[in-house]
């Protein structure tokens, strides 16, 4: 779904800025397994984005990081924007974006993610 066609270069910059909204951060490989797309567009995109100043990264140990910058100075504009992009998209994608895991999992609990569950309407692997 590419709800800012007119707005957005790629799809994948809407699918990026729309997780990094909802979810605060996020590094590429969660934001490409979220949608279940490759890793590749998603990483182009993210480089262009932090690029042009609309989001910025810092290492956590080996691994990228990304979050809106809030130095950008259209951010609020952006985030209306992208609020208002999120009303016409389905409200499991909406839901499974705002669940987060908290704390670690239990020792010997089945791994099944969080998201799986609430996108596929509660259908269990």
């Amino acid at each position: 779904m590419f709800v800012l066609k007119g707005v957005l270069r790629a799809e994948s910059q809407e699918k990026i800025l729309l997780y990094l909204l909802l979810c605060g951060s996020g590094y590429g490989a969660s934001i490409a397994e979220f949608y279940a797309v490759p890793q590749n567009p998603i990483q182009k995109q993210l480089a262009r984005l932090e690029e042009d100043g609309v989001i910025v990264s810092h290492l956590i140990g080996k691994v990228r990081n990304y979050e809106l910058n809030p130095r950008y100075p259209f951010l609020e504009p952006l985030k209306a924007l992208l609020k208002a992009a999120a009303q016409v998209y389905p409200s499991k994608i909406i839901n499974a974006l705002l669940v987060q895991r908290t704390r670690p999992r239990q020792t010997g609990k089945p791994l099944l993610a969080a998201h799986d569950s609430t996108i596929n309407g509660g259908a269990k692997k």
